[in-house]
């Protein structure tokens, strides 16, 4: 491991010489739980603001952004369209 420079945030960044994988040693950012994705959808479906479930769930926008956008393209879109009846 060799040290590789700084994040945005100031952290410092190794870098392993085998597989050139980078990585920071303590990360300060976690992933996202299960239970915060429940939540995340539970007030998706009262319809509230994308702004106001962040504040809520205290995940970013953008990260809400990219699941809602996951979640979208995972369902199936299929319109049936029923041929309109003649009025004679």
């Amino acid at each position: 491991m060799v040290k590789y420079g700084r994040t945005h945030y100031g952290k410092q960044r190794f870098r392993c010489q085998d597989c050139k994988r980078q990585f920071v040693e303590a990360p300060s950012r976690q992933p996202i739980n299960q239970a915060t994705r429940e939540l995340v959808e539970k007030l998706l479906k009262e319809r509230l603001a994308l702004a106001a479930i962040s504040r809520v769930t205290r995940v970013s926008q953008r990260w809400l952004q990219m699941y809602v956008n996951q979640k979208y393209y995972a369902l199936q879109h299929e319109v049936t369209v029923t041929p309109k009846k003649s009025v004679s």
